[in-house]
């Protein structure tokens, strides 16, 4: 083939392959998320976004745009608010109305009141909801908490802790609650 005809062919290849490529973004791009629902960008609401004497951040529940689409993100948000609300008020009652009866009997209230005395936890994302089972999610998500030195977690004695952690979320008694689980043993944190 001589230069003058493939020169040609190329612009027309690419062309197609820029035409096909805009096309396929267009098919592919999520739909846009109906206006009230708390959604927030990966980014936003992140601990790193908010300035370290104003931690932990808000303690609003935020849900990433591909968490606010899976079928039970709502409902995922609206218990960990309500879990997060009982930690932060240091309400052992209302906490035990968004964990599995198995969680309330392993953590007696002299127990949970003594680790989450001090605690505050704000920058609540939800990145991820996966269904494991038509009655158990996978919750992943990150929150910055702040306590007592004293109160924090053994491996890491800071004042100011951002988690990322998984929760296993089971349907029961016809309400999610957050359950115990091998998901919740992979926790990660690192100081503020």
């Amino acid at each position: 083939m001589s230069a003058r005809v493939l020169l040609p062919v190329v612009v027309l290849v690419a062309a197609a392959a820029a035409g096909v490529g805009v096309l396929a973004r267009e098919a592919y791009q999520r739909p846009g998320v109906a206006q009230g629902e708390q959604v927030a960008a990966p980014d936003s609401g992140s601990s790193s976004s908010v300035p370290r004497s104003a931690l932990p951040g808000s303690g609003a529940v935020q849900l990433s745009i591909d968490a606010a689409q899976h079928p039970d993100g709502q409902r995922v948000r609206e218990l960990l608010q309500r879990f997060f609300d009982a930690i932060n008020g240091h309400d052992y009652e209302l906490w035990t109305k968004t964990v599995t009866a198995r969680r309330v009997s392993e953590t007696p209230k002299t127990q949970w009141t003594s680790d989450y005395e001090s605690s505050q936890d704000g920058s609540i994302l939800v990145h991820r909801i996966e269904s494991v089972s038509p009655e158990r999610l996978r919750v992943m998500m990150t929150f910055t908490s702040t306590q007592d030195v004293a109160r924090a977690p053994a491996d890491l004695r800071a004042d100011c802790i951002h988690w990322r952690v998984v929760y296993p979320v089971q349907e029961e008694r016809g309400a999610l609650r957050i359950d115990l689980g091998t998901e919740g043993s992979t926790s990660q944190f690192s100081p503020c």
